[in-house]
C-alpha cells in the first residue's frame, strides 16, 4: 500500500453533512471526503462514528488511491501528524471525552483535539483567532473569544431546547403556520402550498405521516428553510415574518456574546447555509455598530487545519 508523508486531518461534522480534509503540514489541501451528518445528539454515537469513518477514509483514499482500501482502517497506513475534529454536538466535557476515546481506540493519531464545530469558524474566519463566530445551518450556535483567550458560548442547545434562528426552527415555524392554515386558524396559504409541494405530498394531512416517519431527520426538516427564505424574498408576508424572527434570534446570540465578553467591535465570522444569502443581511442590519470586520467562512474545515497546525507547535 502506498504511504503518505506526514499530513494534517480536519473533520467538520454538522447537522447536514460531515467533511474530512487532508492537508500537508503547510496547510495545502490534498483531498476531501464526505459523509452524512455526524451530530451525535441527532443520529446517535454509533452512526456518528460511522459517518466520521466514511469521511476520513474517503479523504485518505482520494490521496492514496482505491488500492488503499485493503485490510483494516486506511488511516493506520497514513501518517497523520495532527487532527482536529470540529463537531456539532460537542457540548460538554463528556461529549469531548466520548469522541476522544473513539479516536484513540481507532488509532487515528495521538495528537488531536475534539471541539465544537463553531471553533472551526472562529479559527478560519477571524484574523487573529479571537472575536465572534455565528453559525446557522441545521442548528445554531455563537462562540466568542477575547484576545486573552476567555471564551463564551451562546446557543447550541439543540432542536428541543433552542437552536433559535436555525434552519430547523425556521422549518418548524413554517410547518406550524402551514398546519394552522389547513385548520383555518391562520391564512398562510402560499406557505402551506409551498410546504406540501416541497415534499410532493397530496395534501396537508399527509404531513403528519411524512414528518413523523422514522426515516425523517432534523436535517431534512431543516431543508424546508430554503423554501421559506425563497417565499420571503418574493414578498410573502408570512414567510417574511418567520425570517424576521430568525434574524432577530441570531442577532440576540451575537448581542449576548459581545456583552458577556465585554469587547468592542470584535471581528465576526459567519458560517452555515442560512447565512449565505438574504438572512445574512437581515442579521447584520440588526447588529450594525456592535461588530468589526465581517467574514463569511465558505470552507469551515480549513479552520480545522489551522487548529491542527497549532497542535504541532505544542
Amino acid at each position: 500500500m502506498p504511504t503518505l508523508p506526514e499530513v494534517l486531518l480536519a473533520v467538520d461534522g454538522g447537522g447536514t453533512k460531515t467533511q474530512a480534509v487532508v492537508a500537508d503540514l503547510e496547510g495545502k489541501v490534498l483531498a476531501r471526503g464526505l459523509a452524512p451528518s455526524s451530530t451525535v445528539h441527532n443520529v446517535g454515537f454509533e452512526e456518528s462514528c460511522q459517518a466520521l469513518t466514511t469521511a476520513i477514509e474517503g479523504a485518505l483514499v482520494n490521496v492514496l488511491g482505491p488500492q488503499a482500501r485493503g485490510e483494516g482502517r486506511v488511516w493506520r497506513s497514513a501518517r497523520i501528524a495532527a487532527a482536529c475534529f470540529g463537531l456539532a454536538g460537542i457540548d460538554s466535557p463528556e461529549d469531548e471525552a466520548e469522541v476522544s476515546r473513539w479516536v484513540r481506540e481507532q488509532g487515528i493519531t495521538s495528537r488531536f483535539s475534539v471541539v465544537n464545530d463553531s471553533e472551526l469558524i472562529l479559527a478560519g474566519g477571524t484574523p487573529e483567532g479571537w472575536g465572534v463566530a455565528l453559525v446557522a445551518g441545521t442548528g445554531s450556535v455563537c462562540l466568542g473569544r477575547t484576545r486573552e483567550g476567555r471564551t463564551v458560548r451562546v446557543g447550541g442547545w439543540g432542536p428541543l431546547l433552542g437552536d433559535e434562528g436555525s434552519g430547523y426552527q425556521i422549518a418548524i415555524s413554517a410547518l406550524r403556520r402551514a398546519t394552522q392554515t389547513a385548520d383555518g386558524r391562520a391564512a398562510a396559504k402560499a406557505l402551506l402550498d409551498a410546504v406540501v409541494r416541497h415534499w410532493s405530498l397530496p395534501d396537508a394531512v399527509a404531513l403528519i405521516r411524512h414528518v413523523h416517519a422514522d426515516a425523517m431527520t432534523p436535517s431534512e426538516i431543516a431543508g424546508l428553510a430554503s423554501v421559506v427564505l425563497d417565499l420571503s424574498a418574493r414578498g410573502d408576508a408570512d414567510a417574511k415574518a418567520i425570517v424576521e424572527e430568525a434574524a432577530t434570534d441570531l442577532a440576540r446570540h451575537v448581542h449576548a456574546v459581545v456583552r458577556k465578553l465585554g469587547v468592542s467591535k470584535p471581528p465576526l465570522a459567519l458560517s452555515g447555509g442560512l447565512l449565505r444569502a438574504s438572512l445574512r443581511q437581515a442579521v447584520l442590519a440588526k447588529i450594525e455598530g456592535e461588530v468589526g470586520p465581517v467574514t463569511y467562512v465558505t470552507d469551515p474545515p480549513l479552520g480545522g487545519i489551522v487548529l491542527a497546525r497549532r497542535l504541532l507547535k505544542r
